[in-house]
């Protein structure tokens, strides 16, 4: 997490703004992929940025010097309205260009992992009631060795409120009631990678 200049989003108003920022290879093709699939409009005015068209948080593509090597330590999690909605997201996203991954999940999950066509994890929730009105992304995912303070952190930094904890997750919502989630889960990698949420 960082604090920076801010960026904006309608969904966040009234509060320091959420920001996932991806290092690319090729940031361009990235964010246009990430735009498609999701339904959202690519700004290209300041940077390279995916706005959202309804709930959600902007996310930032930056040129990376190096190339994902590991797990992320941040990923997004894609929202389904039902089951066949989920099945049907992920067809459009592997027809997109998206695989599926081993992160050494359970075969039994309900939620289906991708990777982007960089590799940056995703997954594909089955429908929650939860996530109503989150907009297609559901939640954003930060592995942190201390889930409930790093919550409670953020949520003093950005005005979100706390949706739910116990001694492994934390989740923040914001107060409007619409957009993402963030969530906390505990792990011991910590939030390095390819992705990371910065507060601007």
């Amino acid at each position: 997490m960082q604090l920076c200049a801010p960026v904006g989003c309608p969904y966040f108003r009234g509060m320091a703004s959420v920001v996932v920022e991806f290092s690319a290879q090729e940031p361009e093709r990235l964010a246009r992929w990430w735009a498609d699939v999701l339904g959202w409009h690519l700004d290209t005015r300041s940077g390279t940025v995916v706005q959202p068209t309804g709930p959600g948080v902007p996310l930032r593509f930056v040129v990376s010097a190096r190339a994902k090597a590991r797990k992320n330590g941040v990923h997004l999690d894609l929202r389904s309205e039902s089951h066949d909605d989920q099945n049907t997201i992920v067809e459009r996203l592997f027809n997109a260009g998206a695989r599926f991954a081993d992160i050494d999940q359970s075969s039994d999950v309900p939620w289906v992992v991708m990777a982007d066509v960089e590799g940056n994890e995703l997954c594909v929730l089955e429908p929650r009631k939860v996530y109503a009105d989150t907009g297609p992304v559901a939640a954003v995912v930060i592995d942190t060795s201390d889930p409930r303070s790093d919550a409670r952190t953020m949520a003093t930094a950005t005005g979100m409120e706390l949706a739910g904890e116990r001694s492994e997750f934390a989740s923040l919502r914001p107060p409007s009631g619409e957009g993402p989630f963030l969530e906390f889960l505990e792990s011991e990698s910590g939030p390095e990678g390819m992705l990371r949420v910065l507060v601007e």
